[in-house]
């Protein structure tokens, strides 16, 4: 059995050949993506592990292999956080990481366009879970629930995602899912068009959203349990100073109390300095 950290990196070798044969026309083989989920599903006690690990190689990748592996990753700490069964919490994993494949249809230069889209770039960029799941389709592995998380990851409660605009209970499970994962390692990575934020920031942005967008409920399971791991953790602050995190408020997550060289700083009144790396 590998550890943890080199399965990661299997993972990666495995998204890179997935984006490279879909690039280049290949036969897509793709019981990789399945044996390394069960993988993925044996680290049922390594929720700590596994996030402290996603900190640690953060951009250490191009981002078009890395975040689907992510994805994938923090989908199975979410959906074990949830209790799901293992058959479910593998295909949860498959789905998370295949859920931008069709990414690798679209060029790089518009992927990583810093401008404005236009109406036609922009349309081109939302199609991809549409032929993500064409894809999947055609390729005959996968059963109708991690094709649907695969087809349905942007859409969003309210009725205001894509591409078919579904509301609440329409959408698949592992979707609601893997929109959480996927808006948290967007916010937290390094892209050619924006500068990554602190986790604490991509939190707050999820718990903003559960009130509109995000599934309220597993979006509480995961602050609340995030929330937990970041307590006591090692952060850099805006100031430069080094310290941990000694309480986090629910209410304003990126305004933790803070202990540095042996001094409180409680940030939601020191409203100057920001947590800008967790260590």
């Amino acid at each position: 059995m590998f550890n943890l950290e080199e399965t990661y990196n299997q993972a990666i070798r495995i998204s890179h050949s997935i984006v490279e044969d879909i690039r280049f026309g290949r036969e897509l083989y793709l019981e990789p993506v399945k044996t390394c989920s069960i993988q993925i599903c044996k680290y049922l006690n390594s929720d700590t592990n596994i996030l402290t690990l996603l900190n640690s190689v953060q951009d250490k990748n191009p981002y078009m292999y890395s975040h689907p592996v992510n994805v994938a990753f923090i989908s199975f700490v979410i959906g074990k956080w949830l209790n799901l069964e293992e058959a479910n919490l593998i295909k949860l994993v498959c789905a998370g990481f295949l859920h931008d494949i069709g990414k690798a249809k679209i060029k790089d230069s518009l992927l990583n366009k810093s401008d404005a889209l236009t109406i036609d770039e922009k349309e081109k960029v939302i199609s991809h879970p549409v032929i993500s799941y064409k894809i999947l389709n055609k390729v005959n592995e996968f059963d109708s629930e991690v094709l649907q998380g695969v087809l349905f990851h942007h859409e969003r409660m309210d009725g205001t995602g894509y591409p078919l605009g579904l509301k609440g209970e329409k959408i698949n499970m592992f979707a609601k899912i893997i929109a959480i994962a996927d808006t948290f390692d967007a916010i937290t990575a390094t892209k050619s068009y924006c500068k990554k934020k602190s986790p604490l920031k991509a939190v707050e942005e999820i718990q903003a959203n559960s009130f509109n967008q995000l599934d309220p409920y597993i979006c509480q399971i995961f602050v609340n349990n995030i929330i937990d791991y970041y307590s006591g953790r090692a952060i850099r602050l805006s100031n430069e100073q080094v310290g941990n995190i000694v309480y986090i408020n629910p209410i304003e997550i990126t305004k933790p109390l803070v202990n540095c060289e042996n001094e409180y700083h409680d940030l939601s009144v020191e409203r100057d300095i920001e947590v800008v790396e967790l260590l």
